[in-house]
């Protein structure tokens, strides 16, 4: 499977999931999305790009844990993220379920 469409599909995922918890808004969500499926597609260009990515391994022990271990990549990439939108909603954990996506 291409990596494009394993980006697609981990978006998708991570879409529905956000669509089932009730959370935040479909604005908010859209925003998630999108920024994080642009930054994956523009690839070693995008600074925020390797910063979501390189955090797929602690976003993923973040999950695991039940929000009790945050690795410093994690912690990088919720800081990235948050600055560049600033007016976002999502929780720490909706964000590392779409970093874990992007892989």
């Amino acid at each position: 499977m291409s990596r494009a469409r394993l980006l697609l599909a981990g978006l998708a995922f991570a879409g529905q999931a956000w669509a089932m918890d009730g959370k935040g808004n479909s604005t908010d969500h859209f925003t998630v999305g999108s920024s994080l499926g642009t930054a994956a597609a523009s690839g070693s260009t995008s600074h925020s790009g390797r910063t979501y990515r390189a955090a797929r391994d602690d976003a993923l022990l973040f999950i695991a844990s039940d929000g009790r271990l945050r690795g410093a990549r994690l912690e990088q990439a919720l800081r990235a993220y948050r600055q560049a939108h600033p007016q976002s909603l999502s929780s720490d954990h909706d964000l590392a379920e779409a970093f874990a996506c992007l892989g």
